[in-house]
């Protein structure tokens, strides 16, 4: 990974759950202070820090530079991609470093958490034995390397195994090259929805309360949930709308709130602890994603957890989230008046939304509880193992 995951919940269960039935290591290009932050958060003892690993640091040359030497002389894949690979010697070395920390773990599998970073090491196939693996999450896939027609060729080729978090995901990396060749797994998100549930069956009477989470960024399509408020304010409905995250967007959000004579109506209420937002899908009516891209979003399976209908866009992923006119609604990205008319459905019919908020409860029960997909997860890196290159 990037960063050791202290806010994503589900990579955080991933990495601790499959640690107790495989021998799984984290590496990442993050520091020792979040390590810290990592252990006490999720009250682990000092010993896990034994399976997290750090790239190469200049602070460490010296040490690296002696590993570097040992291995070379040890391991004759290393030694030849030093020695005979392209490029010049010192952008070898380089590479080579690296990768160094995980090399020495001597891993059957490697697996990437983000497209991004498979795009990267795919050269890692020159440095090692073992079968390589990547997700992809969205971001990857919709926006990473569009400008390169040749961006993931190499990891189509050299890579083992591939998971997607849904068929959406898949079908944008047919579209970029992927062929279906090595081993190929489809796994969505998953939350524990032991923590995800509601408190009170009675929310606010006074107002009708729309929820949204998310960070506050041009994909989240906050502008067009906004547009569709002006449909609400004129048809006399008393809401209030709740945004929860922070963003580089916040700006034109406020801009635009203001410019509809929303102030009233509209809280941007920042960043929240995740009990802060447990608590405000408790006091909410409805869910609201108005994503123009989505790989799949966990915001959307914690309010369903919640008992929360779910107005959604059909923007990548989210139409495979929530099951349409049962847990929710599936609503053309873009379109605001599509939004407006399934929330005031919402509010018109709010036994009825209630009723969808329960369904909603039922399907990631049944569908993505964290247990659920480990499983699934051991079993793909158990086959991988087997699987011929």
């Amino acid at each position: 990974m990037h960063r050791i995951p202290l806010d994503s919940g589900f990579l955080a269960a991933k990495f601790m759950l499959l640690s107790e039935t495989m021998d799984t290591h984290l590496y990442t290009w993050d520091t020792k202070e979040s390590l810290d932050k990592f252990i006490v958060k999720n009250k682990l003892p000092n010993t896990f820090k034994k399976k997290i690993h750090f790239a190469y640091s200049k602070t460490a040359g010296l040490k690296m530079l002696f590993y570097l030497l040992i291995a070379a002389i040890d391991n004759h894949v290393i030694r030849k991609f030093l020695l005979q690979s392209e490029g010049t010697f010192l952008q070898r070395v380089k590479y080579t470093l690296s990768y160094l920390p995980l090399l020495r773990l001597n891993p059957e599998i490697i697996h990437f958490e983000f497209g991004t970073l498979a795009h990267k090491a795919a050269k890692l196939k020159l440095l090692t034995n073992a079968k390589l693996s990547t997700s992809f999450r969205g971001y990857d896939l919709n926006y990473a390397g569009l400008d390169n027609n040749e961006y993931y060729t190499n990891v189509w080729q050299l890579f083992d195994g591939f998971h997607f978090l849904g068929n959406d995901l898949k079908k944008r990396a047919i579209k970029r090259g992927y062929k279906g060749n090595g081993k190929e797994v489809i796994i969505p998100p998953a939350i524990d929805p032991t923590y995800f549930t509601r408190q009170n069956s009675i929310c606010n009477a006074t107002k009708f309360i729309i929820i949204s989470v998310g960070r506050l960024v041009w994909k989240k399509g906050y502008e067009y949930a906004i547009k569709a408020l002006v449909v609400l304010k004129e048809q006399g409905i008393p809401f209030e709308y709740r945004v929860i995250g922070s963003g580089d967007y916040l700006q034109a959000i406020q801009y635009i709130v203001k410019e509809l004579g929303l102030a009233n109506d509209v809280k941007l209420l920042g960043e929240l602890t995740a009990n802060k937002i447990k608590e405000e899908l408790n006091q909410a009516n409805v869910f609201l994603h108005p994503a123009v891209s989505e790989g799949f979003s966990n915001a959307v399976l914690e309010a369903q957890a919640m008992g929360l209908p779910v107005v959604c866009t059909d923007a990548d992923g989210l139409s495979e989230n929530i099951e349409n006119n049962v847990t929710g609604f599936v609503v053309p990205k873009w379109d605001a008046e599509a939004i407006a008319e399934k929330l005031v459905w919402c509010y018109s019919h709010q036994d009825e939304a209630m009723k969808m908020g329960e369904k909603g409860v039922e399907r990631v029960n049944k569908l993505f509880k964290i247990e659920q997909q480990i499983d699934k997860f051991v079993k793909y890196y158990s086959d991988l193992k087997k699987h011929e290159s």
